[in-house]
Formats: structure tokens, C-alpha cells, sequence
């Protein structure tokens, strides 16, 4: 094998390549993300707010024991998700995330 012709080998593998990713990941690409947060505090908001301006997500739900920080989190993700859906609120991570009889961690 001369160098020349590995050259255009790899070339071809990696538009290949590079073509099949990008069909892979385009239906992913249609749904959104769903995602919830519990503990509204600051580094939990950063964290959710970080995870909106990089991906597309949707907030389904927030929890947190101090109601008045759920529900400005709550108010703050409506502003800032695409579709401005206010999030659901709990204050109780069981009724947030049931576990129908399981026992978790």
C-alpha cells in the first residue's frame, strides 16, 4: 500500500463517517432531552440552566423543601425553556419520583 492511496482510503473512511453520525444523531436531535431537578438551590439551577443553553432539553419537574425556591425556579425555567411551560413542583422527593413499592438506594 503506498502512502497516496492510504491517504485517500482514510479520507473516504472519515467522510464515511463523519456522513453516518450525523444521520445517526438527526433523530435524536427531534426530541428533546427530559429532564428534572432536585435541590433548587443555586448549584442546582447553574446546573440546569448550563444543561438548557447546551442541549435541547425539557423540564418536566423541579423539587425542593423551600417552596418559595421552587417555585422562582420554576418561574425562571419557564422564561428560559424554548417551549415556556412552567415545570411541575414538589416538595417531596417521593411524590416527585415514585417509587411504586421499590425500594431505592
Amino acid at each position: 500500500m503506498t502512502r497516496r492511496s492510504f491517504l485517500k482510503t482514510s479520507g473516504a473512511g472519515a467522510i464515511a463517517l463523519a456522513a453516518a453520525k450525523t444521520s445517526l444523531f438527526a433523530s435524536e436531535a427531534e426530541k428533546p432531552l427530559r429532564v428534572a431537578l432536585i435541590g433548587c438551590g443555586w448549584y442546582g439551577k447553574t446546573d440546569l440552566f448550563h444543561l438548557i443553553q447546551v442541549a435541547p432539553v425539557e423540564v418536566v419537574g423541579l423539587c425542593d423543601v423551600d417552596s418559595k425556591m421552587v417555585e422562582a425556579a420554576a418561574e425562571m425555567v419557564a422564561r428560559r425553556q424554548p417551549s415556556k411551560k412552567k415545570p411541575p413542583v414538589f416538595g417531596d422527593y417521593r411524590k416527585f419520583w415514585p417509587t411504586n413499592g421499590r425500594k431505592s438506594c
